[in-house]
């Protein structure tokens, strides 16, 4: 009597087991068949340490195929393995093997054959024509069907990484805000960097796509909404998308006007050459605002600047999603912080003012007051800062676990430009912030944070020192600055002016 089992069937792979119990030490020959052919024919004798244990004989009753390169995955097959004397089936014999979903190493392996035995340009040159159109036709079929989602295609410089920088926390909110407002949204980064995991997206990365250029011209026309965000992809690309996505409304976020930060800092370090290079990006700024049909920006004050050349309704102050913490049941001590990304010229000078200039006012009214300066970035000359009760932390991976050790953040910019978000994220921590007016530019400040801003060294240290030392002022600080989270950077404040930046093309797609 026959007994075993096939145990695996796969299109690389197939094996079992079988014995003979009138003749339990005799090796069996065995016919493998795929699809009613023979494809191979294998004796049962493999030393299987499972059967020994199980009391199977001595063990030797295993058979084990190996396919390279894989039986051909477009098919389906119907793999039995019999007796070869009498036809005699194994258990779980047939089994079947579904066709191929998915272009794996077999097809990859097929392919890579035939294209290495091209030899002439002629054949290479077909080749590659036939694979063009192909991969053209996989581009068509991966888009959405037709009477789906409204499709939107949101281009950046750089792909976005959550938690990473004010930039990425804003572009990802609005690309959550337009999933909820109905749309199918598309992300495209002009340095083919690698996407974050994050659901609901459809990444234009490499290898699948090799650039924007390729994602807008491949798909022309079949995008109904093009966001750009920031100047350099905004003024890279929007001939590119009027030329190729003609009936797309196009919005272009600013991030932060960089001809008022380059003039401001030009002003500040009394450079004419850079001056003049603000003007300069002053009229390519316009000119792309111009050019599009709707502009955000996250500042009230940048917003009016906007205005005194575009029409005041193209433009729409738009916040991103800030999420406050749970409150604090322990405030520490005299300890307080800067963190900021220090390839951003107006974070490394403000760092340098607290350190050198504000630091030793402090001192003097609090000696043991601590400075912690964190941040991603630091040049090797900030590394070698020896400023006393200072300490260089370098990059943090853990926000809320910096913010928890401090009483206040200080952000004593004297250039800059755009909001600020670790302004922001320390007031959702519950950590008050001592500012320059630049620093909260663009703000809807309260009243109540009045106490908080100052523009000289004299009184940010007041501020300051007035805040470690006065608990109940601390305490209404937390308060109001939570509140002004709340109130303006909350997710209904993000949807409603996505809402107001698509007119119209909000109710179609809702």
């Amino acid at each position: 009597m026959l007994r075993g089992r096939l145990d695996v069937a796969t299109r690389t792979h197939i094996s079992g087991w079988a014995q003979d119990e009138r003749l339990p030490h005799q090796p069996i020959a065995l016919l493998v068949i795929d699809n009613d052919v023979l494809l191979d024919r294998v004796v049962a004798n493999r030393l299987r340490p499972d059967l020994a244990a199980g009391g199977i004989g001595d063990g030797r009753h295993g058979f084990d195929l190996r396919f390279e390169g894989g039986l051909p995955g477009l098919g389906q097959h119907l793999i039995r393995v019999v007796r070869e004397r009498d036809g005699a089936e194994l258990a779980a014999s047939p089994a079947v093997i579904a066709p191929a979903n998915a272009f794996d190493a077999h097809e990859t392996s097929l392919l890579q054959s035939v294209l290495d035995g091209l030899a002439t340009t002629t054949a290479i040159d077909a080749a590659i024509i036939a694979l063009s159109a192909q991969i053209d036709r996989l581009a068509a079929r991966r888009l959405a069907p037709a009477g789906s989602k409204p499709r939107a295609l949101v281009i950046d410089t750089t792909m976005p990484a959550p938690g990473r920088d004010a930039g990425s926390n804003a572009i990802l909110s609005h690309v959550e805000a337009l999933i909820r407002l109905g749309y199918a949204v598309s992300f495209a980064a002009a340095d083919g960097s690698a996407p974050p995991r994050h659901p609901g997206i459809d990444w234009r990365s490499r290898p699948v796509h090799r650039s924007v250029e390729e994602v807008l011209t491949r798909e022309a026309g079949r995008f109904d909404l093009v966001y750009l965000h920031r100047l350099d992809a905004a003024a890279g690309y929007m001939p590119l998308v009027r030329l190729h996505q003609p009936r797309a409304r196009v919005i272009y976020s600013v991030a932060d006007l960089h001809h008022l930060r380059l003039a401001r800092r030009g002003y500040s370090e009394r450079e004419p050459a850079l001056i003049a290079h603000a003007r300069k990006v002053r009229d390519t700024e316009l000119a792309v605002a111009g050019a599009a049909d709707a502009v955000l920006t996250h500042s009230h004050a940048e917003a009016a600047i906007l205005r005194r050349t575009l029409p005041a309704e193209r433009v729409v102050v738009a916040p991103w999603l800030v999420t406050s913490a749970k409150p604090r049941a322990v405030v520490p001590q005299a300890t307080i912080g800067f963190i900021g990304h220090f390839g951003h010229a107006p974070n490394l000078a403000a760092a340098h003012r607290l350190a050198f200039e504000i630091m030793p006012r402090l001192r003097a009214g609090i000696p043991a007051i601590t400075c912690l300066i964190a941040g991603s970035a630091m040049p090797p000359a900030m590394r070698q800062w020896a400023a006393p009760g200072v300490q260089l932390l370098g990059a943090v991976d853990d926000l809320p676990a910096f913010f928890a050790r401090l009483t206040l953040t200080v952000a004593p910019m004297r250039f800059g430009a755009g909001i600020k978000g670790k302004l922001l994220d320390s007031l959702a921590a519950g950590v008050p912030c001592v500012a320059t007016p630049i620093a909260i530019e663009g703000l809807d400040w309260p009243t109540k944070l009045a106490h908080c801003v100052a523009d000289d060294d004299a009184g940010l240290a007041d501020a300051i020192l007035a805040l470690c030392s006065d608990a109940a002022l601390h305490r209404q600080s937390v308060l109001a600055g939570r509140a002004l989270i709340k109130r303006d950077w909350s997710m209904a404040q993000v949807d409603a002016a996505l809402a107001q930046a698509l007119g119209s093309d909000a109710a179609a797609a809702g």
